[in-house]
């Protein structure tokens, strides 16, 4: 009777433990203050201050931070870093709004040598951005008050056009190198986006719902590499002591558990980075950032 009960043990142990490898618990800290924006360490596993936060920026030259493009709220997060750390250190924000052939006009709108009007004006923001400016102005605000610099490095309308519906024809020697480089094969980066990419919204004329899905991916890993990759080369270019620092500005989704923009970024740069990534769900993945801005009101 002992050994067949210790058998029967022994099975529901191993019924146990296969369960639980063919269905694993995605781990993940919950945030206690639910009423009140704060800061999440998942280095510490806790609430930690602005002043901490700062802390642990002195000591990376490249910040990745994720962007809600209609939160007021963490833009004006965003600023505040900016502006504590350009007490102390040369500031070089990479923005996911622009490309590098918009650096001309972004350093004279930073510098102030056009005013704001002609900025918005040229840059086209209504048509090529769309959303409100007034969320944004203060990041503008506090890199001017900063002295810092700005740059684009994002892909062109017509870039993406290209990789979207593969024109390889129509592109140049350094389109077709970026396009022919694309790494579409991460896995675990396909099975993150799944779910945002399920349906198609825009079927081209004789296209399959499979072959549009393949398109929207391509074009999302294309973004992700383009902006990794300018990041990587402004990161060699401009950051040349350890009063230089890089903060990359983009669209949360394109960091999420580091495997967008930040993972293409890493294989081309050697520079130390660290990811903030704005949160407004109290459940926070165990490695989705290095810290997380937890926003109580805000909708991303």
């Amino acid at each position: 009777m002992k050994q067949s009960i210790r058998h029967f043990w022994a099975l529901v142990c191993v019924g146990l433990f296969l369960n639980a490898c063919t269905q694993p618990q995605v781990l993940s800290h919950q945030i206690l203050h639910k009423d009140k924006d704060l800061v999440f360490s998942l280095k510490e596993a806790r609430e930690i201050s602005r002043e901490r936060l700062l802390e642990y920026l002195e000591a990376y030259p490249v910040i990745f931070i994720g962007d809600f493009h209609q939160s007021d709220t963490l833009h004006v997060f965003t600023a505040d870093i900016i502006r504590q750390l350009g007490q102390n250190y040369r500031l070089h924000l990479a923005n996911e709004w622009f490309t590098p052939a918009d650096n001309t006009l972004l350093k004279a709108f930073v510098t102030n040598n056009i005013s704001e009007e002609s900025f918005l004006e040229q840059i086209a923001w209504e048509k090529n951005i769309g959303f409100e400016y007034k969320s944004f102005k203060p990041i503008y605000q506090a890199l001017k008050e900063a002295k810092g610099e700005m740059y684009g490095i994002n892909l062109s309308k017509d870039e993406r056009k290209k990789i979207s519906l593969q024109e390889r024809a129509q592109m140049n020697a350094s389109e077709i190198s970026f396009y022919e480089g694309l790494d579409l094969n991460v896995s675990v980066h396909q099975q993150m986006l799944a779910p945002f990419l399920s349906h198609c919204h825009a079927l081209l004329e004789g296209e399959s719902e499979a072959q549009c899905l393949k398109r929207m991916y391509r074009v999302q890993v294309a973004w992700d590499k383009k902006m990794g990759m300018e990041s990587a080369h402004l990161a060699r270019t401009i950051l040349k002591s350890d009063k230089d620092k890089l903060i990359v500005f983009v669209g949360a989704l394109h960091l999420e558990s580091g495997l967008g923009a930040n993972m293409r970024f890493a294989r081309l740069s050697t520079k130390p980075f660290v990811t903030i990534l704005p949160q407004n769900n109290p459940n926070i993945r165990v490695g989705s950032a290095d810290f997380a801005y937890f926003i109580s009101q805000d909708q991303p």
